[in-house]
């Protein structure tokens, strides 16, 4: 290039928003095949007057301001307007008044007006070179409601409106628009005349129609343009403000230049528009285009609005009428899952088993829950890094009301990564803090949209200016549009926020349903640990009791120690059957069994005979005692003192139903009755018919004692099970150890423990704790380990494990008797219930040591 040359620079980029920010309602110039007088109130004075006035009215336009309206109009005129005003400051519109003569003469023109701010918007057009209906405009457009009641779809009522009104108007074309949920327009239904090319089907952007142009037509039923090329007739005003009027509802404001260009592009020379309405949104337009100007009259106009405001309630009425009928059909499907739900078993606690239910109540590709729990998801569902940043985006939402999207990625960029799984949202939140969603989903719907034409706007450059221009291309221009979903129907929404309410139900049944247990949870442990503390005063009352009497017959402290040491344990014993019970009934033959084997350790020397039954708490404690002294008489000074004396308990049912249990001694020493009556004779004697309103006899006959006990029939039970013969125990097996570990927590227990382990030529270690014991068998060594099985909340299991592999034995012992539930890798070790018996801690370990050498022989 020269260095003379002059650089070439691009002339700047124009604003695409221009279109946007023009001020089409205010264009300060009118069409001209009509004039306009804008006029202040009350007093008629006239502020602005178009240019071609005097056209009409017969005198100079500037000679015309701030002359008062009375001065410009006849008479009668002026008070028919006025009457016709006050009309329109009710409706709110535009109001006509047709065939009016305005000079005098023959001709005849139709006036509107209506009220801007403060002032009055005079609109003359005269009726000579209109095409006029000859048919009264009501009776015209109940004619055509009329027709359209046959249409049996949406789709033929659309159609037949369309032919309807082009047969009405004269139009070429007449497309009935309807506006899309992203702002852009379709073509639904389409009347033209032959050899036109259709536009049926096609689609335009939002664009096309800017926002200011469609608040126009929400508050403008109806605009007409008769000639496309016609020439502006400016305002002439005294003030700036009075040119710069607000023309919004004028039936002859000028239109924006690029919407004069865009129509010259599809070939319009003449339009027609009719605002289509749902309450208050702006459903559509009919849309009319000539080939030639074409200018209807103030009637047909009349005829077309009145007809355009029925048709408006007519489409709202059909499409509500279908969105009723899917609100139904989806409030059936709601119903029928909160049916299938409860308190207990609801969405939030197995999704996937309400899958069907959900997708027929509002269909989706996938649903999910998000609580305070995390994420759970069925079907089609973002993926798991995602959630964080889709919650985010949904906690900036209305936390109490649904919200949806067709188009996830457009609102939220980092969505486009999941795009085909999830391009729709539904959220259904039901609860605030922390936030928790029912989240519904929907698949990406790749569409190909038919536009009229390239849908983006192109910049024409003329000279050294960017022009912004209008297409001029209506060919059917397919597109394929990705990242959205089927959209979200109204009566989706509206069934959304129904469940939303539905699961705040849910979640108050079970919150009601939660407190109702707990409280009932409270009252069941206030009235177990009232039975607890009953039971266990009983049980101190009954041992100080055993304590008294039995120091009153004691002859020595040693017969004393020893007595009642054995009527505790009987106690014992008899509690642990019952515990195993849960305090119900416990099967009698084990209570005999229990006494037998702790006297003697040949199984031929005790018979017992009788058929399954069980006794009650009450019963089991009382002939636990009784039979303990029984056994303990007979070990010591009947049958079971001599090696050749035996013994025979059998048992049967009366016909009253009550228990009859016969007590047989045969081969003791020659028996003689007592000298005195002992604590052990007052049980045996007594028990029974204080405690159980029985019967209790006992005979010291020479060849043995002989006893009777009747039990009342209430407290008999029967078992199922055949009567087994209980093990005959093993026999006692020396100790050879010395050396023995004690771990137990209760100092009183382990000091006792301890005293009877002497006794028997151990020396005992006392772990109190799991540490103590770990830091005994850390510094010292061991030949055998007695384990308390509960330490203060916490088990000796541990210790267990290291004796094991330590290679020693050990026995648990348990003040939960033989309830306990035991790992199974120590079902085979021995548990010796509290209170501590020397005998049965001897066997115990005896038997632990025999094996452990049977195994190390082995």
């Amino acid at each position: 290039m020269d260095a003379t040359e002059t650089p070439t620079v691009a002339p700047p980029m124009p604003d695409l928003s221009a279109c946007e920010r023009e001020r089409i309602h205010m264009p300060g110039a009118i069409q001209p095949h009509g004039c306009l007088l804008f006029c202040a109130l009350p007093s008629w004075i006239v502020r602005a007057v178009s240019a071609n006035a005097g056209d009409f009215l017969g005198r100079d336009a500037d000679s015309m301001l701030d002359a008062t309206l009375d001065m410009l109009l006849p008479n009668k005129t002026l008070h028919d307007l006025r009457n016709v005003l006050q009309a329109s400051m009710v409706s709110g519109g535009a109001e006509r008044l047709l065939d009016q003569p305005i000079d005098g003469g023959e001709e005849r023109y139709d006036i509107t007006v209506h009220m801007s701010a403060s002032n009055a918007v005079v609109e003359i057009v005269p009726r000579r070179g209109a095409d006029t209906l000859a048919t009264d405009p009501i009776t015209l457009v109940k004619s055509m409601v009329g027709r359209l009641k046959r249409a049996p779809t949406l789709e033929r009522f659309l159609t037949l409106a369309a032919n309807q009104v082009r047969a009405v108007t004269g139009f070429d074309r007449v497309m009935i628009y309807k506006f899309l949920a992203d702002g852009s327009g379709e073509v639904k239904a389409e009347a033209l005349r032959s050899g036109l090319k259709p536009f049926l089907g096609l689609r335009y952007p939002a664009s096309d129609i800017p926002s200011q142009a469609r608040a126009l037509y929400r508050k403008q039923w109806l605009r007409l343009i008769p000639d496309v090329g016609y020439r502006p007739v400016p305002l002439l005003a005294r003030s700036e403000s009075a040119a710069d009027a607000d023309l919004s509802l004028a039936a002859l404001r000028s239109v924006s230049p690029v919407h004069i260009e865009y129509l010259k592009n599809m070939d319009s020379h003449a339009t027609l528009t009719i605002s289509l309405m749902a309450g208050d949104t702006l459903w559509g337009l009919i849309a009319c285009h000539h080939s030639s100007p074409r200018r209807i009259s103030s009637s047909t106009c009349a005829a077309a609005e009145l007809f355009g405001q029925i048709f408006s309630l007519q489409i709202e009425a059909k499409e509500q009428a279908r969105e009723l009928l899917l609100a139904a059909e989806l409030r059936k499907a709601h119903d029928s899952l909160m049916a299938a739900m409860s308190a207990e078993a609801s969405i939030f606690d197995a999704p996937a088993r309400f899958d069907d239910l959900i997708k027929g109540m509002i269909p989706c590709d996938g649903f999910g829950i998000w609580s305070e729990k995390g994420f759970v998801g069925v079907g089609s569902v973002p993926p798991a890094d995602a959630m964080p940043d889709l919650l985010r985006h949904l906690g900036e939402r209305d936390p109490h009301a649904p919200y949806a999207t067709g188009a996830l990625s457009r609102e939220l960029p980092s969505a486009a990564a999941y795009v085909a799984e999830v391009s729709g949202v539904l959220s259904i939140p039901f609860s605030r803090r922390p936030r928790e969603y029912v989240l519904l989903f929907r698949r990406e719907v790749v569409q190909t949209v038919t536009w009229g034409g390239d849908p983006s706007k192109p910049v024409s450059i003329e000279g050294r200016d960017a022009r912004i221009g209008p297409r001029k291309s209506f060919d059917a221009w397919r597109e394929e549009v990705h990242g959205q979903s089927v959209p979200w129907r109204p009566a989706e929404l509206q069934i959304a926020e129904t469940f939303r309410i539905s699961l705040l139900e849910v979640i108050l049944n079970r919150a009601d349903i939660v407190n109702t247990e707990r409280r009932a949870a409270q009252e069941s442990q206030a009235i177990l640990i009232a039975e607890l503390n009953h039971r266990v005063k009983n049980i101190l009352a009954l041992i100080r009791s055993l304590v008294r009497q039995s120091r009153q017959n004691a002859v020595s402290m040693d017969g004393f120690a020893g007595d009642l040491e054995h009527r505790i344990r009987a106690l014992a014993l008899a509690h642990d059957q019952l515990t195993q019970t849960g305090w119900a009934k416990a099967p009698f033959r084990r209570l005999l069994d229990a006494e037998a084997r702790a006297w003697t350790h040949s199984a031929d020397r005790v018979a017992l005979v009788g058929p399954g039954i069980t006794l009650d708490s009450r019963a089991y404690q009382a002939l636990a005692l009784v039979f303990h002294e029984m056994m303990t008489n007979a070990a010591k000074y009947g049958a079971l003192s001599r090696s050749g004396g035996r013994l025979t308990v059998t048992w049967s049912r009366e016909p009253s139903g009550d228990l009859r249990i016969e007590w047989r001694e045969l081969g003791g020493p020659p028996v003689k009755p007592p000298e005195r009556r002992g604590f052990g004779s007052i049980i045996v004697e007594q028990t029974v018919p204080f405690e159980l309103r029985g019967e209790s006899r006992v005979q010291y006959l020479t060849q043995g004692v002989h006893g009777t006990f009747l039990i009342p029939a209430q407290h008999i039970g029967e078992v199922d099970e055949e009567d087994v013969v209980p093990a005959t125990p093993p026999e006692p097996v020396e100790l050879n150890a010395k050396r023995l570990l004690l771990v137990e927590d209760s100092m009183m227990i382990a000091l006792d423990a301890q005293a009877m382990l002497a006794e028997e030529g151990l020396d005992v270690e006392v772990a109190g704790t799991i540490a103590d014991a770990e830091r005994f068998l850390a510094m010292d060594s061991f030949d055998v380990a007695v384990l308390d099985v509960n330490l203060s909340g916490d088990t000796s299991f541990g210790v267990a494990d290291r004796l094991i592999g330590l290679g020693m034995p050990f026995v648990f012992a348990t003040g939960y008797g033989e309830s306990i539930v035991m790992p199974e890798r120590f079902r085979a070790v021995p548990v010796v219930s509290k209170p501590y018996d020397g005998a049965a801690l001897r066997m115990a370990l005896g038997g632990v040591q025999a094996a452990q050498a049977a195994g190390a022989a082995a």
